[in-house]
């Protein structure tokens, strides 16, 4: 009897000791994974090479400069997001930039110009916009070869994004270049400063008055329409009082 019991306690004892060194296993399993991690993220993998391409405005060492990454960087902590603010901030003329790391040294930038659009005026001052809605330039003389934009008000800064004083003017600015574009009409000004009475200038010949907000893309497609059917001519286009029930639009040509 004795015996069996004595057999039972170095069983439980066997059992406890396994447990014990299981334990301690996953406790420094864990903190062998700890300092591997953290020596990863500040001892291994330091930048030693960095690649740009895609830009034909800036040169390779102005990005690098204005990205601010350097050989005391790790590779694995750079952030993509805070690369691109930082290039923004210097080079206002780069759309976006993509990041991709390879291992175990090298950074490889790609860079994406961005493009004049559209301006707005604001004083005595014309500020050019990217299609993504940042501020290019500010400059003095009326822009060329890009679209105006016209509202109650636009604020920003050089390499900031421009903020409109009204978000519901941004969301039809937005809606009317977007229907616009989709029938490949020209754009050279909008005009929505009188939420009444939006007007229009496009192809380098027409006026255009849209009136209210009210059928906006049935008004566009209308439009592209009458500019298809109306040749060689320049004038006022008026499509105020068009309605599904009255669609129809008067064309006032200009006197040569």
């Amino acid at each position: 009897m004795q015996t069996e019991v004595n057999k039972r306690r170095a069983q439980r004892q066997k059992k406890a000791r396994r447990r014990r060194l299981k334990t301690a296993f996953i406790f420094f399993l864990i903190i062998a994974l700890l300092t591997l991690a953290i020596m990863c993220f500040t001892v291994f993998f330091p930048i030693k090479r960095i690649n740009v391409s895609g830009s034909e405005i800036y040169s390779k060492s102005e990005i690098i400069k204005a990205s601010k990454l350097s050989t005391d960087d790790n590779l694995l902590v750079v952030s993509e997001d805070e690369i691109e603010n930082n290039i923004r901030k210097s080079l206002p003329y780069v759309d976006s930039v993509k990041l991709k790391r390879v291992l175990p040294d090298a950074v490889i930038l790609t860079v994406t110009d961005a493009k004049e659009y559209a301006y707005y005026q604001s004083g005595d001052s014309y500020f050019i916009l990217s299609d993504s809605g940042y501020i290019l330039k500010q400059q003095q003389q009326t822009p060329e070869n890009v679209f105006q934009i016209v509202t109650s008000g636009i604020e920003g800064e050089v390499a900031q994004k421009a903020v409109y004083k009204n978000n519901t003017e941004e969301q039809l600015v937005n809606t009317l270049i977007a229907a616009l574009n989709q029938r490949e009409i020209n754009i050279d000004k909008i005009d929505i400063s009188n939420i009444l009475q939006i007007t229009l200038e496009v192809e380098g010949r027409f006026t255009v008055v849209l009136g209210t907000t009210d059928y906006t893309q049935e008004k566009i497609a209308h439009l592209a329409g009458m500019i298809e059917s109306i040749t060689d001519r320049r004038g006022k286009i008026n499509l105020s009082m068009w309605t599904p029930t009255n669609s129809q639009g008067s064309f006032v040509e200009e006197d040569s």
